[in-house]
């Protein structure tokens, strides 16, 4: 990026109200309320196109439960949250590793991030190659 950094510097400086957003998690004691439910990464903060994947899949799911539990959408809701919960756990533990590998703090961790980025991008482009038929 060296070879960017005085422009991207330089439109940040000009830039009336520049914005940044933090990875972050939030954890709710309860995906819905009333007649309102949480899917995808409302629910759950998801990185690296999980959010997409997890509403398709919460949707999917909460449709099956409303359909289990006809005219009963609080017993629907429950049953989708507690089964949904179990896949997302996991996946928000990773969220704060993930944010630390994408977002470090120090040079060290910057210099660490880039050099895995570079080298999955150099396995990403062999395996393409690979993969094309000759």
């Amino acid at each position: 990026m060296a070879w960017r950094a005085p422009e991207l510097v330089a439109a940040f400086l000009d830039h009336p109200a520049p914005f940044f957003d933090s990875l972050t998690t939030v954890r709710v004691p309860s995906w819905s309320r009333g007649r309102v439910v949480l899917l995808g990464d409302a629910a759950a903060t998801a990185l690296l196109g999980d959010g997409s994947s997890m509403a398709m899949a919460g949707a999917y799911a909460l449709a099956e439960e409303l359909a289990a539990h006809p005219g009963d959408h609080a017993r629907a809701f429950a049953a989708h949250e507690t089964r949904l919960r179990r896949e997302v756990g996991p996946r928000q533990r990773r969220v704060g590793l993930l944010a630390r590998l994408m977002v470090p703090r120090t040079r060290p961790g910057l210099a660490m991030r880039n050099a895995v980025g570079r080298a999955v991008g150099r396995t990403n482009r062999t395996a393409s190659r690979e993969a094309t038929p000759r």
